[in-house]
């Protein structure tokens, strides 16, 4: 038992450092048309993922994806647009993230840094009171109790 701890603790710290690398490779910042206009999406359903995640009912993966966390006491009318609102997050997050690697001339065996790259920034950045995974073992949390 006590090895399988001393492995995940060491698993961590390789992931921890391998994010650090490709932190200093990846530039998530880059702006080219695609990734301007695919902001501009992102942006215009911020105020209502907000909304859903203030209930608790999405939160940040780890993979750098929004993802559903519970739908538990919401209305089976309403399921169906929360689903659809994380289902378009997603394809434009996905574009986004591809569109990075394009601008940083980096390679597709690279798509997996860029997300995690990505995933750590919305930790970051996530509220106080809003649920994000955390990036070993996935398990959820609330932000301010997250400690990278």
């Amino acid at each position: 038992m006590h090895r399988a701890k001393v492995l995940t603790a060491i698993l961590g710290l390789v992931l921890a450092a391998s994010d650090a690398c490709a932190s200093d490779e990846i530039d998530l910042d880059v702006s080219t048309a695609a990734i301007d206009a695919l902001r501009v999406r992102i942006k215009e359903r911020a105020d209502a993922i907000a909304k859903h995640k203030d209930f608790g009912q999405l939160g940040e993966a780890r993979d750098g994806l929004l993802a559903v966390r519970t739908l538990e006491g919401v209305k089976l009318s309403d399921k169906k647009a929360i689903e659809d609102l994380v289902e378009a997050e997603n394809t434009d997050r996905r574009a986004l993230y591809r569109e990075i690697l394009k601008a940083n001339d980096l390679k597709d065996e690279d798509a997996d840094a860029v997300m995690k790259v990505a995933a750590r920034r919305h930790r970051k950045s996530a509220a106080p009171g809003h649920w994000v995974q955390e990036p070993a073992e996935g398990k959820w949390t609330l932000a301010r109790e997250l400690k990278e």
